[in-house]
This record gives structure tokens, C-alpha cells and sequence, in this order.
């Protein structure tokens, strides 16, 4: 359908077509007067050549009417295009809504700017080419949308003010299918016969997983969606992707290892990229490494820390055009002293145990010890210690047996160990059964040596109990000699740290709720092996000790912004006012709700990176003391620039009126062009000049062909 965009300057054209024939009447020829005797002399005029030039003039007539008009139909802007949207004419009222992509990979730096400033600027100018009677709404969208105003407004330089001054880029990833319902959301209730959606982002293909043939509500109303890229060509970025602590104990005076991931995203191998580790505020390494193009790489550090209690760190890149995934926090956690119980019925089932985790009964050692016998287990307090280590008990009354399970499901450690002291039938019935998932076919008996000893043999180097010997040679790792060792089943529920030389487990492990349980099939009895005696006991039960009060989960906990968070704390800081300081060091009050033994804190949101504390509440201009610590990241995958096709968005978005503009595209043409059509005004000047060409070669044939008629 045939259109006029800019049709007032039609009302000219009346008056422009007389032009033409009012130079045409004036420019005629004078008839001169000449005297003669005869008609003779007329007889030798050509009829032919008058016939010509007459029909010269009008052509010549019908040629600069041609050229007035195209000239003023050009000013008047005509466009062509079919389908209902061009029938409504060029003031039909509009209402628009804006989504601008406001994720962190917006923040990329271009020669003309970040993309965010970019898509800003495109914002306005789409605004700004709104006419009187038409609505607007601007949504900020990263993984959630963030309307300004839910209701569409006239007041556009509200609007275009909200832009200057208070958007901002957020720290979170894209989804873009959550931004387009919330536009079809708002323009529901619109009245206006256009709707149109403008989709401002990068493009980046991470942003469009969750979109997908069907997934949308399809459009009823004609909603016209608008995809307006503002990507460079080409973008190179590289992240950290991750960091592991592997699965290690941390303890303090000794070093850990701490390994990052970084990843390569552009089509350059990066080479002698500086990689530094920050350790509670101080730089404490760097190393150089190389990236292949489109690549990965892992930097290691093995780093101490002298102090217990909360530490945090951040792997830092050298800048590029992308600095939020430059950084990547962590937290762990060396616990100031570890709260472990003794329990047996006897002091010998426990005095190794003793001596082995505090033996001097040192007061500034980082566990406190405390001895207990069976008999007043069952008025215990379980949730004042990290570790419960059960040594050759006969058997346990259905309350302790409960709550000990309680205790190890809500996140506490509990070692048992087996001696010629306990009831076989309430272990393999009970106790084994509930606490390690093992269904035994016998009685739980031991097994007499009958080749003179067992041994341990196979034991898991990679447990985080057993590390400190992953470089020993297996040759030179300790012989520990048993008479008579326990036969325990295994399931796919339990692992076995440790094995004796006849295939047997010797060591189990098993997950129960957030806590750990281990079992050693063996007694202390010094009668019946030697394991107390030797160098590897401590070790061992040290480290046994420490892995079961330790959350090693948090070492690999990555939260991500946007996330919900929740944490636990000691129930002795009940009734304590606690606050939130985020990175930015926004302080926001929690309102910790208190579970048996714990104290839950949720935290709804997370909105940048960083490392957050709990403190407690104090004075409003001072800060309290820090009882925890998390860190907070960006999703990594929108950290990959890949760049989403217009054909692979045109499949995602079937049944859309869709219209690609690309960062090169004027967008007032572009947008006009979409509702109106392709506009013709540069071809009819084209056609104009050409005409115009004709003419001139026309006057001068026609200007020849009056001079020969007066000579005759």
C-alpha cells in the first residue's frame, strides 16, 4: 500500500504544477509583424517543421510538470508496504514498550562507549520520534524485568530523564524470554492500534536459552517486536570461570591448594595473562599463563594462612573490555576451636583418643576436649559440639541412638569405632542400619587373623583425611598390624576410605543430611593391634576429627547473583540484632528465625558480587563483629560473547511480526520504514534529475529548431 509520511507538503503541489505552464505561456514566441505583397513566400515553410516543434513544447511542457511533481512528492516522503499496520496511516497512535538489556555484559567497552551507554542512547532516540497521543514504557531487564512503569506514560521526558540519571547496569545475567512476557504483560491493556516492543541488547546467544518455539504467549494484538542490536562485530572477552578448592582440609600454618579456571572468548590466543590471588585484602601471588584462542586454563597457588576464623580472596585478571568477570570471590572457614565429645564405657576406650587430640591438655590447642561416659549420653546437648566419637560401646537406648542421628543430620561429625565390647546384635540391627544404610546378613562378629595379622593396605589418598601422604610412595606407607578385625558390607551409600590387605573394609564413610558419619572396623585395644602405638594414629584421628566438624561443602558453594541465600548460625547469638553489608557496603537488617538448634538467616536477593558480611547490630555509624561471611559471583555463561543469528531468533520467536535493526541502522528510518514501508523519495529524485537531464537536451534541440524557422 502507497503512503505519504510527510503529507502536508502535498498541499504544494497544486501550486507547483502551474509553474511549468505559466513559464510555458509567457515564454512563447512573439508573432512578428511582417509587410509583404503576396502569400508566396508562405508556401516554403515546412509544415513538418512546425508540426515538431510544437510538439517539443509539449513535452517540454509535460517533462518540468513531471519534474515539480516528483520533486514534491519526494518532500513528501512516499513509502510502499502492504499488510494492516500501513493502513492505519502515519498518526495512528502507538503504544511502545522499551526493553533495555541492562546485564553485566552490556558493560562491554567499545571506541564509542560501553554497549549499556550505547543502548541508552538508541533508548532515547526512540522516545524521542513518539508523537502526541502515543504511550510509553521502559523495562530494565537483566535475569528479572524491572519496569519503570508498569502503566504505559505520555510523559516521556520522565522517561528519557530515568535513562540519564538513574539507569544502571545491573551484575546479573540475561533472559530475555522473561522480558518479552512482561511486555506483552503491559501492552494487554493498551488501547492504541500499534504496539510495539523495542528489544535493546547484545545479542549474546546465553540470554536466549530459555526462549524457544511455544514458550511465549503468541502475539494477539499485532505486537510488533523490534530487535535493535547494539554489538560490536566482534567481541573479546576473557572470565574466571571458577575456583576450586578441591577436597581438601584447610588448616592454619599450612599450606592449601586454591586452583581458578580461566577461559578465553576471543579468536586471539591470549599470552602471558597476569593472574593475581588476593588473600583477606592483601595480594599474596601471581603468575603468568597462556590461553589458546577459544580456550581454557587453570592457575593453582598454594597459599597459608597463620589465623583461624573467616578469610576470603578473589582471583583478579589484567583489565579488558568486559572488567565484572575479572574478579571472582571465595570464603572459607578455619574453625577457631573445634568442640569434640569422648564417649565410652570405660576411661581406656577413650584415653588414646585423649591423647592423641589434645596431649599435653593444652589450653590454646584448637579443640577442647571433653570425656564422657555412655551413661550420661542421654542428657547430652549434642548441638555444643562439632565431633562425637563413639569408642567401643556396647550398645545405645533408643533416645541416644535418636539423637545422634538428629546431631549428624543437622551437620555434626560422628566417628564410630568398634571393640571386643559391643552388641553385635544391636549394631547390625540398629545402629549400622540407620546410621550407614548397611543391611548385614549376620551378626556383626569379629574376624580372627588366621595367617597371623591384617593390615591396612588400600587406602583413599585423594580424602581430604589422607592428602598428607598423596606423595608418600605407597611402598613406604605405614604397616598397621590387627588380630582380629570387623567384617562390614559395603553399598553404593557408603566409601571406603580405607581397606585391609584381605579386601575387607577397614575405614567407612558415609553422608547422612548435612552431616558425616565414619566407622572403623577395628578396636584400639593394644592387645589387638598396634594401631595406637603408631605414628599414624594422630594423624589420623586428628584429621578424622577436623574433616567431621569441617563443612568442606562451602569450600565448593559458588552463589550467584541473583540467588536466595540462606545460612546457619550458632543458636548462642538468639535474641542478638544481626545486619546484612553488602559489597557496597549497603547495610540491610535480617531477621534470623530460630530451629532447635540453629539459627536460619534468609536472604532474599543478591545483587553484586562480592563478599558479604553478617554482623551484628551495634550503633547505626559503627559496624559489629563479623559471625559470618559469604561470597557472591556473576553467572559465568554470560560471560561468552557468542552472538545469538538473526535466523536462529527468527525460529525462538515464530509467530512474532519480528524487524531486525542492526547497530549500523539509522533507527527513525529503520522504524518508519517497518511501519510504512520502504520510502521512495530518493528514487523519485533520481528520476527527477534524470528528467531534468531530458529537458535540457530538449530546449536546446527545440531553441535550434526556432532559429532555423526564422531563417527561412
Amino acid at each position: 500500500m502507497f503512503n505519504f509520511l510527510n503529507p502536508v507538503i502535498l498541499f504544494a503541489a497544486g501550486a507547483a504544477v502551474l509553474l511549468p505552464l505559466l513559464i510555458h505561456i509567457f515564454n512563447r514566441q512573439k508573432v512578428k509583424e511582417i509587410f509583404f505583397s503576396s502569400l508566396l513566400f508562405l508556401r516554403s515553410l515546412e509544415k513538418t517543421r512546425m508540426r515538431r516543434v510544437k510538439i517539443k513544447e509539449y513535452l517540454l511542457l509535460l517533462i518540468r510538470t513531471l519534474i515539480i511533481l516528483l520533486v514534491v512528492a519526494a518532500f513528501a516522503r512516499p513509502a510502499i508496504r502492504g499488510g494492516f499496520a500501513t493502513r492505519v496511516g502515519a498518526h495512528a497512535k502507538t503504544s511502545v514498550v522499551i526493553l533495555l538489556d541492562n546485564s553485566y555484559s552490556m558493560g562491554y567497552e567499545t571506541k564509542d562507549g560501553s554497549l549499556f551507554d550505547l543502548a541508552k542512547k538508541r533508548s532515547k532516540r526512540i522516545l524521542g520520534q513518539l508523537k502526541e497521543g502515543d504511550e510509553a514504557s521502559l523495562v530494565l531487564f537483566a535475569s528479572q524485568p524491572e519496569p519503570v512503569n508498569r502503566q504505559p506514560t505520555r510523559d516521556f521526558r520522565n522517561l528519557v530523564s530515568h535513562l540519564e540519571e538513574e539507569a544502571r547496569l545491573s551484575a546479573s545475567g540475561t533472559d530475555v524470554g522473561v522480558a518479552i512476557k512482561t511486555a506483552l504483560d503491559i501492552l494487554e491493556g493498551s488501547k492504541n492500534l500499534n504496539r510495539e516492543i523495542y528489544l535493546i541488547t547484545d545479542m549474546d546467544k546465553s540470554g536466549w536459552a530459555g526462549v524457544n518455539p511455544g514458550s511465549l504467549p503468541t502475539p494477539t494484538n499485532d505486537e510488533k517486536l523490534y530487535l535493535v542490536a547494539v554489538s560490536p562485530p566482534e567481541k573479546q572477552n576473557l572470565c574466571i570461570e571458577e575456583i576450586d578448592f578441591g577436597n581438601q582440609l584447610i588448616e592454619r600454618g599450612k599450606p592449601f591448594e586454591i586452583t581458578a579456571t580461566i577461559v578465553n572468548f576471543t579468536s586471539q590466543p591470549a599470552r602471558d595473562l597476569l593472574v593475581g590471588l588476593y588473600l583477606d585484602g592483601k595480594r599474596v601471588s601471581q603468575t603468568d599463563v597462556d590461553i589458546e584462542e577459544d580456550g581454557k586454563a587453570t592457575v593453582k597457588f598454594t597459599p597459608t594462612v597463620e589465623k583461624a576464623g573467616i578469610h576470603t580472596g578473589f582471583f583478579e585478571l589484567g583489565d579488558d573490555d568486559l572488567l565484572l568477570d575479572n574478579r571472582r570471590y571465595f570464603t572459607f572457614k578455619i574453625p577457631e576451636r573445634i568442640e569434640v565429645l569422648l564417649v565410652g564405657e570405660r576411661p581406656r576406650d577413650t584415653h588414646h583418643l585423649s591423647l592423641a587430640l589434645n596431649p599435653l591438655n593444652a589450653k590454646d590447642i584448637n579443640k577442647k576436649i571433653t570425656q564422657m561416659n555412655k551413661t550420661a549420653l542421654t542428657s547430652v546437648d549434642f548441638a555444643k559440639y562439632q565431633a562425637v566419637v563413639l569408642s567401643n560401646l556396647s550398645r545405645l537406648t533408643d533416645i541416644q541412638l535418636t539423637n545422634l542421628e538428629s546431631f549428624v543430620r543437622k551437620g555434626g561429625g560422628a566417628f564410630l569405632i568398634l571393640g571386643n565390647n559391643v552388641d553385635s546384635e544391636f549394631y547390625s540391627g540398629q545402629l549400622i542400619k540407620k546410621l550407614f544404610g548397611l543391611n548385614l546378613q549376620g551378626a556383626l562378629e569379629p574376624t580372627a587373623s588366621v595367617s597371623g595379622f591384617f593390615s591396612f593396605e588400600n587406602v583413599d589418598l585423594d580424602h581430604p583425611i589422607f592428602q598428607i601422604y598423596r606423595d608418600v610412595e605407597k611402598s613406604q606407607l605405614p604397616v598397621i598390624k590387627f588380630s582380629s578385625i570387623f567384617e562390614l558390607p559395603e553399598s553404593g551409600e557408603t566409601r571406603t576410605l580405607i581397606r585391609f590387605n584381605v579386601g575387607k573394609p577397614g575405614l567407612l564413610e558415609r553422608s547422612l543430611g548435612a552431616g558425616k558419619v565414619l566407622l572403623l572396623a577395628a578396636s584400639l585395644d593394644e592387645s589387638q593391634g598396634d594401631l595406637v602405638v603408631h605414628p599414624f594414629f594422630v594423624p589420623m584421628i586428628n584429621r578424622s576429627v577436623e574433616y567431621l566438624a569441617s563443612d568442606l561443602s562451602r569450600l565448593d558453594e559458588d552463589i550467584l547473583v541473583g540467588s536466595k541465600v540462606t545460612r546457619e548460625l550458632n543458636a548462642d547469638l538468639a535474641g542478638k540484632g544481626m545486619e546484612l553489608f553488602t559489597p557496597e557496603m549497603k547495610r540491610i537488617a535480617l531477621q534470623p528465625s530460630f530451629q532447635t538448634d540453629k539459627l536460619i538467616l534468609k536472604i532474599d536477593q543478591t545483587h553484586l558480587p562480592g563478599i558479604n558480611d553478617i554482623r551484628l547490630s551495634t550503633s547505626p555509624s559503627a559496624r559489629g563483629e563479623v559471625v559470618d561471611r559469604f561470597a557472591v559471583n556473576i553467572v559465568p555463561k554470560d560471560s561468552d560473547p557468542e552472538r545469538i543469528e538473526i535466523s536462529e531468533v527468527e525460529k525462538r520467536l515464530e509467530g512474532f511480526p519480528l524487524f531486525y535493526i542492526r547497530p549500523q541502522d539509522d533507527i527513525e528510518q529503520s522504524i518508519l520504514q517497518s511501519r510504512f514501508g520502504k520510502e521512495l523519495w530518493k528514487t523519485l529524485l533520481w528520476i527527477a534529475a534524470g528528467l531534468l537531464a531530458v529537458e535540457m537536451f530538449l530546449a536546446r534541440s527545440r531553441k535550434k529548431d526556432t532559429v532555423s524557422e526564422e531563417k527561412s
